[in-house]
């Protein structure tokens, strides 16, 4: 878009005129919800002393130049209420006045609306294995024609994904709206991905991540590596570019919003760096297989010599323990140790690459960039060496009940921040421990995977200060693979399978009786509801609002009996235009959430949890789960057999509001519903976009088990199709059309 004028104001046309629904950051100063002068929900009486609409303020803006001085005139109500759903104008409301400048666009959008990648393709949805089922039985419940109901949704819904681009866009991501009753099919070949992975082959978890991001490799991607990224960047530049992105994390793991003032300008600017990212991944995704196989090769060659004495004294500062082989670090590649069979301590601050080979092992790792010395080949033979930056850490260990703590913030264990980091660990009970953000298979503007291939591992990231962990990617890439084992996920908040914008991050876990865990105490409720905590955890997908679209995040469990606890925004769970995915393969399992969990999503998102097999128990607290979806957004829960039970708050099982497809689909066995109204296939209001699209949501609770099944829910029964919801004539936005319930 063009440099023109930005006001960061948006209007929503309503029956008393334009209101304010979102005062951004920029020239106003906004937070998302107020500034020092306009609020959400003031009524503006003129703009320049004229009338403008919603869309006609918009274009007035764009069409003048940055510093032009705007007057508005607007209404306080004298009882404003700023949480309002849909924000309402006060006609009587005090008059106010406020005049500014606008400012350049280009400092205060980030890259959503921006044109797609360069050769993007975004192929077409395929088929799921649900879609005919529901259509027919949304069919007998008479509302795919319907006015309004599901033929009109899921058309209005493929129009908005072509409406709307993002540099940084996925297909996962639009498919997932583009044909909303297939869902299914967005997790079908990464879920297929993530098993494959289960082999312990890191070339299979890079394809994992090659097709979660849509990673094309591009042969000269060394070549076209931005400045501030190439392993020859001057160190200001590399700490400017590092400052942004890591105080871009920061702040979203403690805010809903982009913040305000020169904080939101400088979170932006690092969003904006990411229209940089492909041939950072491209790179590095051919680093982290090669530079594995490497210090694999200089393991096996040394593993069997005996412990040198002639180590570096800074070599010996970093390491305690017998060391069979070192190399002091050259070519751009760090320093590299061989560890003896015996207890080892390493502080991985100062060393890139290890391979040990058995004992008992403690890694610390701390902040801060390695450097190494490398002459660069010159037509003067009196060059100096030039200081190059080592992009890939790596450690290998073959044996032990080994500790890998994190000490500080953007640091491993398998963290690659602007590079890569892999930890392969073969044999031992575990512990991965951080208190910090940005951690444990994590990647920011880089690639991080951990595999665990044997033992009962914990995992851990709690604290006031945790956060984007265990499997977190943001701009980059993190996976967390354990092949077997009894494991323990502890985490708090963006934890446990987070995908951010460009982000993939995943946990898959091959087997074992698992505990996945998030759920405070550190962050409280987003909805300030007492004793409920913020999780956005456990398959998360999340994009910055308004700024940027998210990416994916996947949770795989392929079998034992796992426990899942989490609060808000978990558990196959979707955020402004991403993909959360929570599959379990088998197992009675026991999921226990709070709002927005276990297959739901909101604001053009989608979540889905799928469960192949087990009695399960399924338990959402307070609103939005099991199968629920809020504004423009899909939710689907599908459980493929077992005896279960749900309990649930309003809006759920099955259920949707403001334009939205929630979808419970339960195929076998004698199963349980109880719910708060509305729930078990009744949706809620559509006050969002009913003005402007003139169709409702689509809710649907789908049980085709043929057991004998109990619901709470009034007028739902074995062997029955129910239509749910009804268009109020008196008040259209309101209604809570179209659903259904059907037991077969």
């Amino acid at each position: 878009m063009p440099d023109t004028g930005y006001a960061g104001l948006v209007l929503r046309d309503s029956d008393v005129g334009p209101v304010v629904a979102s005062v951004l950051p920029g020239p106003l100063d906004g937070d998302g919800t107020r500034s020092p002068t306009l609020w959400r929900g003031d009524l503006i009486e003129s703009i320049d002393g004229q009338f403008v609409s919603a869309a006609g303020f918009r274009q007035l803006v764009e069409s003048l130049p940055p510093g032009t001085a705007i007057r508005i005139v607007y209404r306080r109500s004298h009882s404003p209420d700023l949480s309002a759903a849909v924000p309402r104008g006060d006609p009587s409301g005090e008059i106010r006045e406020v005049v500014f400048a606008l400012e350049r666009r280009s400092d205060w959008t980030g890259t959503f609306g921006a044109a797609l990648r360069e050769g993007s393709h975004l192929p077409e949805a395929p088929e799921g294995l649900f879609e005919r089922v529901i259509l027919q039985k949304a069919e007998i419940a008479q509302v795919i024609g319907a006015d309004g109901g599901l033929a009109a949704l899921t058309g209005r819904l493929e129009e908005l994904t072509q409406a709307v681009t993002d540099h940084n866009a996925l297909a996962w991501v639009i498919n997932a709206l583009r044909r909303p009753l297939s869902l299914d099919t967005v997790e079908r070949p990464l879920g297929e991905a993530a098993r494959h992975a289960l082999g312990g082959d890191l070339s299979a978890a890079v394809s994992l991540v090659d097709l979660a991001l849509d990673n094309r490799r591009l042969p000269d991607a060394a070549l076209r590596l931005p400045a501030w990224f190439s392993p020859l960047a001057e160190e200001a530049a590399l700490s400017a570019a590092l400052a942004q992105a890591r105080g871009l994390v920061r702040h979203h793991k403690d805010h809903a919003t982009i913040g305000s003032g020169q904080l939101a300008r400088s979170n932006i600017a690092a969003i904006r760096r990411g229209i940089e990212a492909d041939p950072i991944l491209s790179h590095l995704a051919d680093l982290a297989v090669e530079s594995h196989a490497h210090v694999a090769r200089v393991g096996a060659a040394h593993g069997g010599s005996s412990p040198r004495t002639d180590l570096p004294p800074d070599l010996r500062e970093a390491v305690t323990g017998d060391v069979l082989h070192f190399d002091p670090g050259s070519d751009g590649q760090g320093p590299l140790v061989v560890g003896g069979p015996g207890p080892n301590t390493y502080d991985m601050s100062r060393i890139a690459r290890v391979y040990d080979v058995g004992g008992d092992d403690l890694y610390t790792y701390g902040g801060g960039e390695i450097f190494v010395d490398q002459v660069i080949a010159t037509s003067d033979p009196d060059a100096p060496a030039v200081r190059r930056r080592v992009l890939a850490r790596v450690v290998i260990d073959l044996s032990g009940n080994d500790r890998h703590v994190a000490t500080e913030d953007f640091a491993g264990p398998a963290t690659g921040v602007f590079g890569v980091s892999i930890l392969d660990d073969h044999q031992g009970n575990d512990v991965y421990t951080s208190g910090g953000v940005l951690s444990i298979g994590a990647g920011l503007f880089g690639l991080g995977i951990l595999i665990d291939r044997a033992g009962d591992d914990r995992y851990e990231n709690t604290g006031p200060s945790s956060g984007w962990s265990i499997g977190a990617g943001y701009y980059g890439a993190g996976l967390v693979i354990d092949l077997s084992g009894d494991d323990s996920y502890l985490g708090e908040k963006l934890t446990q399978g987070v995908g951010g914008p460009r982000g993939f991050g995943a946990v898959i876990d091959g087997a074992g009786q698992d505990l996945y865990r998030a759920n405070g105490p550190n962050y409280p409720s987003a909805y300030g509801t007492p004793a409920v905590f913020l999780s956005m955890s456990q398959g998360f997908g999340y994009g910055v609002r308004g700024y940027a679209m998210g990416g994916v995040g996947g949770l795989w469990d392929f079998g034992g009996d796992d426990r899942y606890e989490a609060g808000e925004f978990s558990q196959g769970c979707g955020y402004f235009w991403s993909v959360g995915i929570l599959r379990d393969a088998g197992g009675n399992d026991v999921y226990y959430g709070n709002r927005y969990s276990q297959g739901s999503a909101a604001h053009q998102a989608a979540g889905l949890l799928i469960d192949d097999a087990g009695d399960d128990t399924y338990w959402g607290m307070t609103a939005a789960s099991q199968g629920a979806a809020w504004d423009q957004s899909v939710g689907m829960l599908i459980d493929r057999g077992g005896n279960d039970s749900y309990r649930a708050g309003g809006l759920s099982q099955g259920s949707a509001a403001q334009q939205a497809v929630g979808v419970l689909i339960d195929l076998g066995g004698h199963d349980r519903y109880s719910a708060n109204e509305p729930s078990q296939g009744a949706g809620g209001s559509n006050e969002y976009h009913h003005p402007a699209w003139g169709v409702f949501s689509f809710s649907a609770l789908i049980d085709l088990g043929g057991g004998d099944d109990s619901y709470s829910s009034p007028g739902r029964r074995n062997t029955a199709t129910v239509r749910t919801g009804a268009v109020d004539t008196a008040n259209p936005p309101a209604s809570n059309a179209w659903g259904l319930c059907s037991d077969e």
